[in-house]
C-alpha cells in the first residue's frame, strides 16, 4: 500500500510542529485507517538503526546468548513493542469517548517514535561502546527519557483532546509497557 503523495512529508511537518508545542501540527496527519497502517513504516525505517544497537550491545559482550537466539528474542520485542501500546489503547480510547480520534493519535505517535530515536539510539550508542561511560549518561539519559514522555503526553493531549491527567496516564501506559517487554527479553537472553 503506497502513500499518497505527499504523506510522508506531511507527517514529518506534522512531528516536527508537534515537537515544538505546536498543537496544529496534528492536522498534518491524514486520519484515514491506510495512514494508520501505513505509518507502521517508521519501525521499518528505525529497525536497521536499533539493529546496530544491539549488535553493538552483542559485539562488546553485553549478552552471552546464542546470535540466533538473541536476533529471535529481540526481533519479536521490537515488532511487540510496536503493537502493544496501539493495540491496547483502542478500548481505552473507546471508553474516553475518542474513538475517531484514536487513528490520528497512533499515527503520531508512530511518527513521533522517529524523532525520539534520533534521540535515543546516538545515546545508547555512545553508552554501549563506552564512548559515553554508564555514570556519566544516566543525568543525560533521564533528561532525554523525560523529553521522551513529555513529547509522548503532548501528542496523546494533542491528538485525542483529553485532559493531562488522562495523557499523563497514556504516558504510564506507554513505559509500563515498555519496561514489562524490556525486562521480559532480557530474561529471555
Amino acid at each position: 500500500m503506497a502513500a499518497p503523495p505527499g504523506e510522508t512529508t506531511n507527517a514529518l511537518i506534522g512531528i516536527f510542529r508537534l515537537a515544538r508545542l505546536d498543537p496544529t501540527g496534528i492536522e498534518f496527519f491524514r486520519n484515514t485507517p491506510g495512514a494508520f497502517w501505513r505509518s507502521f513504516k517508521v519501525a521499518l525505517i528505525i529497525a536497521p538503526f536499533y539493529a546496530g544497537l544491539l549488535s553493538m550491545r552483542y559485539a562488546m559482550g553485553e549478552v552471552s546468548t546464542p546470535p540466533l537466539r538473541f536476533i529471535a528474542v529481540e526481533t519479536i520485542a521490537y515488532t511487540i513493542a510496536w503493537l502493544a501500546f496501539p493495540v491496547i489503547v483502542e478500548p481505552i480510547s473507546r471508553a474516553m469517548g475518542r474513538s475517531d480520534k484514536y487513528i490520528r493519535f497512533i499515527i503520531a505517535y508512530n511518527w513521533a517514535s522517529l524523532l525520539q530515536n534520533m534521540l535515543y539510539l546516538p545515546l545508547a550508542m555512545l553508552s554501549v561502546t563506552a564512548v559515553l561511560p554508564p555514570d556519566s549518561g544516566g543525568g543525560f539519559g533521564l533528561i532525554v527519557l523525560l523529553v521522551i514522555m513529555g513529547f509522548t503526553w503532548f501528542i496523546a493531549r494533542t491528538a485525542l483532546e483529553i485532559s493531562a491527567g488522562r495523557a499523563a496516564g497514556l504516558v504510564v501506559i506507554d513505559f509500563t509497557i515498555s519496561l514489562l517487554i524490556n525486562g521480559y527479553a532480557e530474561k529471555m537472553l
